[in-house]
């Protein structure tokens, strides 16, 4: 019954109606196979000359890809259960189950983009509002534009979490300046700092390269959508529209995008628990092509809410079956011309340093079906609100970036827990290849890549040291270093297993009663992006250029330790 009562309220809720049809179990259908049709090629058909029984006359959805008037061929087409390819006049059909998809939705082919909804979220998706039947079709038209990808610009977001609330209530003459203004709503602060940057920096960036967004989920609180606040997902896009966010952004569900009124949810299906994220963002998985890389979107969450074994909110970090055996079919029908697939979700599957991380056997489950195709692999995720880059152990040149979170503190400062500063991130493609990444601090000045502690600084032995913390490193990082103008031949800098301790200093002058059991969340991480240089002259000037893993020069720094 409650399955019932939400696909209902799903039907209810759409903005796309379609003709009403009865109910048809699922199966395989008649797709065509991964490798048939001519993915981006347009044709010249007259939809009304498609003869649609011969393309599957038990079909019960069918539909037409076009761009300027004219069909697409070769577009993926998916219900997230079954798969297809769109034939010579941009035409599909597919046996889809009402009773098992939510949605139909296009794999938006390399060199197109879908049109924008509320000016920043591509629309690629339709809803299915009515049973299906073989008897009654519904049809979900796609329209595309083309577009010059050949080079983009990914800028990522993770853990936004705008609740619509105030969260500094009060300060005195101990607050540190830091923290954000005393009354001022998070979703504010949000544009004000990190979209109006936003605005000024994709103004920046070289004409002509396309620019995307990536949100990694995490955007609101569950907690705050309803009540006084009314910080729901809907706000959310409503902040993010009147702020102007100047790039499409494709976004990913998090814990926090989960209704908390669907609870004990024991099973794999926790729909009931995502219903207000579809109804907003469209499907919990999917894919697409920009230039020449495949980005997959996966769900993590495995939502729970075991309310009635006290765990409230609780949920497994795992991608179900569901997702695995779709990601097979993405993997089968992705372009032989793509060069590199990133994969995003919100939490993070693989750890550098010791904690929590999602179901590894589930994660390598879909990495398996893309490591066949022998090009790199890129994980984006977010979650922890801290900074951490991870070579992927047992696959080829594979990374997973985890990204520091855009709310900082959840909005108290601009600082996440390991000291990392709020940041978007940057990655540039030149068809497969990533050639530049770099975090973006919006929040405040003078600290990009790096933080330096250099006064009353000592190691183990009680030696003098010099410690940057860097939260953007990788291991595969290189760093050159002069003492009074000596190069130093192979400098070591040694990974520490401490807090950051501006943020220390920060979290413990808010004047907000942060400190206590309620805020554990908001407690100082401990990082190994906190690196120690034990100089041979103490006394020196030290010189200091770091270079990342694309042997670009991230900073060049002087200094002297204290």
């Amino acid at each position: 019954m409650k399955r019932v009562f939400w696909m209902l309220a799903l039907c209810l809720g759409a903005l796309v109606l379609c003709p009403a049809c009865e109910k048809d179990p699922i199966d395989d259908g008649k797709s065509e196979q991964p490798d048939g049709g001519e993915e981006g090629k347009p044709s010249t058909p007259d939809e009304n000359e498609i003869d649609w029984s011969k393309l599957d006359s038990q079909a019960t959805v069918r539909g037409v890809v076009k761009c300027a008037g004219k069909g697409v061929a070769g577009v993926v087409v998916t219900d997230g259960v079954n798969m297809t390819r769109t034939n010579e006049q941009g035409a599909y059909t597919m046996r889809t189950s009402s009773s098992v998809s939510k949605f139909v939705y296009i794999s938006v082919p390399s060199g197109y983009e879908p049109s924008l909804v509320h000016k920043f979220m591509p629309s690629f998706y339709r809803r299915i509002t009515k049973a299906t039947s073989a008897d009654a079709v519904q049809q979900f038209d796609f329209t595309l534009k083309k577009v010059n990808q050949d080079k983009h610009i990914l800028l990522v977001l993770a853990d936004i979490h705008v609740r619509n609330r105030a969260m500094m209530q009060k300060s005195d003459a101990t607050t540190h300046p830091m923290c954000n203004p005393v009354k001022e709503l998070d979703s504010t602060t949000f544009r004000r700092t990190c979209i109006a940057h936003l605005r000024s920096y994709v103004k920046s960036l070289p004409a002509g390269v396309k620019v995307y967004g990536l949100n990694l989920g995490d955007v609101s609180n569950e907690s705050h959508w309803g009540g006084n606040y009314k910080g729901d997902l809907n706000n959310f896009v409503t902040v993010c529209e009147r702020g102007g966010m100047p790039m499409p952004m494709y976004t990913i569900i998090g814990n926090h995008e989960h209704d908390m009124a669907a609870t004990n949810l024991t099973t794999d299906d926790d729909s009931a628990a995502e219903l207000t994220y579809m109804m907003t963002f469209g499907p919990t998985y999917y894919s697409f092509d920009i230039g020449k890389v495949h980005y997959v979107m996966l769900d993590n969450v495995k939502y729970i809410n075991n309310v009635a074994a006290g765990k409230d909110r609780d949920y497994e970090r795992r991608i179900t079956q569901d997702q695995i055996d779709w990601a097979a079919k993405d993997a089968a029908y992705m372009s032989k011309d793509v060069e590199r697939v990133v994969f995003g979700w919100h939490c993070p599957s693989f750890r550098r340093a010791p904690g929590t991380a999602a179901d590894e056997a589930a994660t390598k489950a879909v990495l398996n079906h893309y490591a066949a195709k022998g090009v790199p692999m890129t994980i984006l995720s977010g979650h922890n609100h801290t900074a951490e880059t991870v070579t992927v152990k047992g696959y080829a040149n594979t990374v997973e970036y985890i990204h520091p979170s855009v709310s900082g503190a959840w909005w108290y400062f601009p600082l996440c827990t390991d000291g990392a500063p709020s940041t978007f991130t940057r990655y540039d493609f030149d068809g497969g290849k990533l050639t530049f990444r770099r975090s973006v601090n919006f929040s405040y000045t003078g600290e990009q890549y790096y933080r330096v502690y250099n006064k009353g600084q000592k190691n183990s032995a009680g030696k003098k040291i010099l410690r940057l913390n860097v939260w953007d490193w990788h291991t595969d990082w290189k760093f050159e270093v002069w003492e009074d103008d000596e190069r130093i031949q192979d400098a070591v800098f040694t990974p520490a297993w401490m807090n950051d301790p501006l943020y220390v200093e920060v979290h413990g002058h808010t004047g907000n009663n942060i400190t206590g059991s309620a805020h554990t969340f908001l407690n100082p991480a401990k990082t190994d992006h906190i690196l120690e240089y034990l100089p041979k002259n103490e006394a020196a000037t030290i010189k200091i250029r770091a270079v990342d893993e694309f042997n670009s020069e991230v900073f060049t720094l002087t200094t002297k330790i204290e």
